[in-house]
């Protein structure tokens, strides 16, 4: 009852807060009179901007000044606006002098703008929301625009900053559309916590939680449903501002340690009457890769067919007629007769079992404003059809933003964003019986697959194939796979080999994922003088979501024996921040300057959630949690508060030097009274050396340069409830009894936060008159008191503790490189190349140097990833092949290779270094724009080759079939020469077992991204209602440029959480093809 009544309140307290977002967007509405009535005494002005030589330039801005009335030149200079007869228009260009130009009731008004070495102010979106000149900061930043993001796009918009942020690497989890992404800045800070940066929206901090963050790769039916950054739909997106360091991230204090990736999303624009933009974007997904099968020998073993086998070593095959023991079933599951199959190449492939996928996106904005007020109101619907049957993604989106001058000193800006998402049957991760891409690793290549494919009833009631879905008909088997009256049935057991018919997986073992989210956010902006404002500011991530997972009666997965399995989840999830900030800005004297910002900042996170199973089912195929043998039922919740007092301070003299000071103070609810309060302080400098020496600085084609170096301190917190020991209360499924089941891990009553110290220094330049130019930095940050946890006696009572230990370092180099190498009145090339070099050192871990595992591969014992002390993040340890003193390799008395008995380090699977290169062709209406992402280096254990050869299936198991077709090159443990032949299988079967065969380079460049596309000039627009039509053919992954992992993506992987460098079963990467038309009006 209580519980209920809690419930109800959290739900009343949460709609209400929803609810006031929701009023206050309204409230600007009704300010808005004269949002919908600018077009009275109004004139249209056109013209063309260019610079002193006539050239035209693109994308200059042209405003009507004392307005957010605005627009940009399109590809031939060319701009029009409606303004008022007396309008000023305020034009500006990176890298020329912005000039004020009276319209005086003229309807053609040209703009020539003058080149300017020192006209390089560009406002950039910093912490806090807080608006600053570029050339100010001391720290480095990326900038993406939104429209980046839109015409190629991705359903998570993280994937599509993938290459385009110098120091930024992104990895999709191998589950598709609406899959979650792990995105780490300048190398992982925390060994066994969180490693991706804070996601913020419009000032607010919102849940940018993992979808898959698990550690073992034989997690049997983990699936993601995505993380916090792909709810945002890159419509709404004005431009993504990442925060690298901490010296940029210091005003998030503990949340920042691994940087912030800043998104701003659009508001209303000046226009007359009402502007609306229309994006329609539709792609067709295939398999940008698959796996290179043998189809010459077929199931079986040593040579010879064997229906028992679950494996393809078996005899050549040549069209053999057999007695397939297999059977048919009738559709009561009733054995019919034996029947006669030919052993002939089953055409196995996983092309033609998948499907071509679709995503179609249709978005509409519709915008106003005015010298007050604007509002814009947006919608997006995405509906995916994935490449695996059955399963599909759906996400609708709408979002409302208006802004109002409530007075002349009083501003209101106002967002509701609402997010709903429906995705079914994701795509299963992992060595998982329910990965269909597992499945057909490890199928026999004379398997058909139109054994299983599908019928008038869903699925053929004859689909034995691999697995027998169903009970054996009399109810006893042998070891050998029949019964005991002799009936033939079929060769392997439903929990044998760990393979269960694709369709039945896609078909019968179901899950859906509902998600509904509200992303709001309110600012109230008081100005006292032109100098001084006082700002609050209330946002709120609201998240409920709804899972079901259904497991079919005969599912090779655990409850084969009961009736199938059906459970249900459901989880509440709310983060509130707000913040109230002062600023002062004013120039004190001609040469000095000073911005300063005082506040604070209350962040509460609570989460609730429900977990329900039936633990088997009565009633077959009945699922519904009445319907439960042993129910299981668990319930959780999650409570965190953190107090923030904040600073800043920025003095600039002469426009050259500029000096900042940050300071934050965090108070976390996760810590005791002694440990919770942290100070994170931060400092900067940054130097125009150019500006000191005047326009002639002897610098020759060097027009603008900036040097920069900044320090901070930063924290990385912790999860609350880790400093008690607690227990947790459940029913026990199998007798109904009440128990308090203890936690493996002792709690720490003086837990203390991460620490994160670090310095950068680096250098802008801009050349050639603006046409190159230059951003380099240097880093290095190292990661103190490491949360950790440390094995300890089970005598103790736990098996593990936490500590507070450890200290990894992050040391790297970044350039970003652009340039406009031609640039004439129709044609302009623009490039733009990345590059990056992080190297991670564990410099200290617990007191006796215990190693922490990042990942590993439970039932197989082949692999781990640590931290060593003295290693590096990501190392990977396994079974190496044993080798005599002078290197050779050591081979069994049946010439065998033979291993290690330890496990020895075989790699690593971070980067060396990575890279991008993006180039983009405009010729009058016709662009051309690619990106080609390189990563170089590290490594990764390929399970699938593993699985692969063990099982005989893919194309490199073809050769040697024949017994003694092998002699291994090695020496017997006396010294003496191998002379010992063996086969295929056997070699196979042993090398399977040495995890060096599968560690590979993970080395990789692939062409990311292409569009071509043709904007109809504007001139033929003129005599319609459309203000520009703009078609193009986008593309995604259209190339592996070049890979060491043939028929597999390197990059690849079963978790976006920390278990990084092991593919195993992994769906491919997608391959996208299709258009995208955005017209405006």
């Amino acid at each position: 009852m209580k519980k209920s009544i809690k419930q109800k309140r959290f739900r009343q307290e949460v709609t209400g807060k929803i609810l006031f977002s929701i009023l206050a967007v309204l409230f600007c509405l009704l300010q808005s009179n004269e949002v919908f009535s600018q077009s009275a005494e109004k004139i249209q002005v056109r013209g063309v901007v260019s610079d002193e030589t006539g050239e035209t330039l693109i994308g200059a801005s042209v405003a009507e000044k004392g307005t957010s009335n605005a627009t940009i030149t399109g590809l031939d200079g060319d701009y029009t606006l409606t303004v008022s007869p007396d309008a000023v228009l305020v034009v500006a260009y990176i890298g020329y002098s912005p000039q004020e130009v009276p319209v005086g009731g003229k309807t053609s008004v040209n703009i020539q703008l003058r080149s300017d070495s020192q006209a390089l102010d560009e406002v950039v979106v910093t912490a806090l929301g807080i608006k600053r000149d570029r050339k100010s900061l001391g720290y480095a930043l990326s900038e993406v625009k939104g429209d980046q993001l839109t015409e190629n796009r991705d359903a998570n918009i993280a994937n599509s900053l993938s290459g385009k942020v110098a120091g930024l690497q992104v990895k999709p989890s191998a589950s598709g559309a609406g899959g979650s992404s792990r995105i780490v800045l300048r190398g992982a800070n925390s060994i066994s916590g969180n490693n991706q940066p804070l996601i913020v929206v419009d000032g607010v901090p919102i849940d940018g939680g993992t979808g898959a963050d698990n550690d073992d790769i034989w997690g049997e039916g983990v699936y993601d449903t995505g993380s916090g950054m792909s709810d945002i739909s890159p419509d709404d997106i004005e431009n993504i501002t990442v925060l690298k360091g901490p010296a940029a991230a210091a005003l998030y204090g503990s949340r920042a340690g691994n940087g912030v990736i800043m998104i701003t999303t659009k508001t209303g624009k000046g226009t007359s009457g009402i502007g609306v933009s229309y994006n329609s974007n539709l792609t067709f997904e295939s398999l940008m890769m698959t796996p290179n099968f043998q189809n010459t020998y077929g199931q079986g073993a040593n040579g010879a067919l064997d229906q028992q086998s679950i494996f393809s070593w078996g005899a050549e095959m040549k069209g053999q007629s057999y007695t397939d023991y297999a059977g048919s079933f009738n559709d009561n599951k009733e054995f019919v007769s034996l029947r006669n199959k030919t052993y002939s190449a089953g055409g196995m492939d996983i092309k033609d079992f998948v499907r071509t996928g679709t995503t179609w996106t249709n978005s509409l904005d519709i915008s106003s404003g005015g010298d007050k007020n604007t509002i814009r109101f947006g919608v997006m619907n995405l509906m995916n059809k994935g490449v695996v049957p059955n399963n599909d993604f759906k996400r609708s989106s709408a979002t409302l933003r208006a802004t109002a001058e409530l007075t002349k000193k009083l501003t209101l800006d106002a967002k509701a964003n609402f997010i709903h998402q429906d995705m079914n049957n994701m795509v299963k991760l992992g060595a998982s019986p329910d990965n269909i891409f597992y499945q057909f690793l490890l199928m026999p290549r004379s398997t058909h697959l139109s054994d299983f494919s599908l019928g008038a009833n869903g699925y053929k009631s004859s689909y034995k194939g691999i697995v027998n879905p169903y009970a054996y008909p009399s109810g006893t088997v042998d070891a050998s796979g029949f019964d005991l009256s002799g009936k033939p049935l079929s060769y392997a057991k439903p929990s044998a080999g760990n393979v269960a018919n694709p369709y039945f997986s896609v078909y019968n073992n179901t899950t859906n994922d509902r998600r509904y989210r509200f992303i709001g956010m309110t600012s109230l902006k008081y100005e006292f003088t032109d100098w001084l404002n006082i700002q609050g500011r209330y946002g709120v991530d609201y998240i409920a979501s709804q899972l079901k997972d259904i497991q079919s009666s005969g599912s090779p997965l655990w409850y084969s024996d009961k009736n199938g399995n059906f459970s249900l989840s459901k989880s509440d999830s709310y983060e509130m921040n707000a913040d109230l900030l002062i600023t002062f800005n004013k120039q004190l004297t001609d040469k000095l300057g000073l911005l300063a910002t005082a506040g604070g900042n209350m962040m509460y996170s609570r989460s609730d959630g429900v977990w329900n199973s039936t633990n088997g089912l009565a009633i077959e195929y009945y699922y519904a949690l009445a319907n439960g043998v042993n129910k299981d039922a668990s319930n959780s919740l999650y409570r965190k508060q953190i107090n923030s007092l904040y600073g800043t301070t920025s003095f600039s003299w002469d426009n050259m030097l500029y000096l900042d000071l940050t300071a934050r103070n965090d108070w976390s609810s996760a810590l005791n009274s002694d440990n919770r309060s942290y100070f994170y302080p931060s400092a900067g400098l940054s130097w125009i050396f150019t500006q000191s020496f005047g326009e002639r600085n002897g610098l020759g084609p060097i027009n603008y340069g900036k040097v920069r170096m900044s320090w901070a301190q930063v924290g990385n917190d912790t999860d609350a409830y880790r400093l008690h020991n607690y227990r947790t209360i459940r029913v026990n499924s199998q007798d109904g009894s009440m128990q308090a089941n203890k936690n493996q891990v002792k709690a720490l009553y003086n837990l203390k936060n991460e620490t994160i110290n670090s310095w950068e220094l680096g250098l802008d330049l801009k050349a050639f008159n603006n046409r190159v130019g230059l951003d380099f930095a240097f880093y290095n940050k190292e990661a103190k008191d490491q949360i950790l946890r440390k094995d300890i006696p089970a005598s103790t009572g736990y098996l593990f503790e936490y500590i507070n230990a450890g200290n990894v370092r992050n040391r790297g180099i970044e350039i970003m490189l652009t340039g406009t190498p031609v640039r004439t009145k129709d044609f302009v090339w623009d490039v733009a190349l990345n590059w990056s070099k992080n190297s991670n050192k564990i410099l200290k871990l617990t007191p006796d140097g215990q190693r922490q595992t990042l990942s590993h591969a439970s039932y197989s014992d082949q692999i781990i990833v640590v931290a060593d002390e003295g290693g590096s993040y990501g190392d990977m340890y396994g079974k190496a092949y044993a080798k005599d003193t002078k290197g050779n390799l050591i081979v069994d008395e049946n010439g065998l290779p033979t291993y290690t008995s330890s496990f020895v380090k075989l790699g690593n699977y971070n980067p060396s270094w990575m890279g991008g290169l993006t180039s983009t062709f405009n010729y009058k209406g016709i662009s051309l724009s690619f990106q080609i992402d390189m990563r170089y280096g590290g490594d990764v254990y390929m399970g699938s080759y593993r699985s692969g050869a063990s099982y005989g299936t893919l194309d490199f198991t073809e050769a040697n079939r024949a017994e003694g077709s092998i002699l291994v090159k090695g020496v017997y443990a006396d010294g003496t020469a191998n002379t010992t032949k063996t086969n295929a299988q056997l070699y196979w079967g042993r090398v399977a077992n040495i995890t060096e065969e599968w560690i590979y380079d993970a080395t990789n460049i692939r062409l990311r991204e292409l569009s071509i596309g043709y904007s109809i000039p504007r001139k033929l627009l003129r005599q319609t209602p459309l203000e520009g039509v703009k078609l193009s053919f986008v593309g995604r992954n259209l190339w592996m440029i070049y890979s060491k992992t043939d028929g597999f993506d390197p990059e690849a992987g079963f978790t976006t959480g920390n278990a990084q460098g092991i593919e195993m079963g992994s769906m491919p990467t997608l391959r996208s093809l299709g258009f995208n038309l955005n017209v405006t009006f």
